[in-house]
C-alpha cells in the first residue's frame, strides 16, 4: 500500500512544457521529472499529435524513465507523431534511461510502427 501512495505521490513530479518556433513549424517539449507506469499516461497525454508541424524535439534532459511503462509510453509518442508525418528528435536521455530505451524501445527501430501495433 505504500509503495501505491509513492508512485502517486511521484508520478505528480512530471512536468511538461512547450515551445513554438517563429515559423509554426517546429515544437520543443521539454519533460521534467519522473516517467513511469504512474506518469506514463499523463507523458502521452502532453503532447497535441494533431498540431500540423515539421518537426517535433522532446527533450529529457530532465527526465528519467524507469520502467517499459515508460518505454511504451515514448515509442507511442515518437510512433504517432511520425504517423503524422512529423520529423521526431528525442534527446538528453541520461545513461540510465538511454540503457532501458534501447533495450526496450522500438520507436527508433525500422519496423517500429509494425511492432508497436502487433503485426
Amino acid at each position: 500500500l505504500a509503495a501505491m501512495f509513492f508512485a502517486n505521490k511521484v508520478g505528480h513530479y512530471m512536468a511538461i512544457s512547450s515551445s513554438l518556433d517563429e515559423a509554426g513549424e517546429h515544437r520543443s517539449y521539454n519533460v521534467t521529472g519522473q516517467v513511469f507506469f504512474s506518469s506514463a499516461d499523463k507523458f502521452v497525454a502532453a503532447f497535441d499529435f494533431k498540431e500540423a508541424l515539421n518537426k517535433v524535439t522532446i527533450d529529457l534532459n530532465r527526465a528519467h524513465f524507469w520502467d517499459i511503462t515508460a518505454v511504451a509510453a515514448l515509442d507511442k509518442v515518437v510512433i504517432k507523431f511520425r504517423r503524422e508525418g512529423t520529423e521526431v528528435e528525442v534527446l538528453g536521455l541520461n545513461e540510465a534511461s538511454a540503457t532501458i530505451v534501447d533495450r526496450f524501445g522500438v520507436h527508433d527501430k525500422p519496423d517500429a510502427i509494425d511492432q508497436l501495433m502487433g503485426h
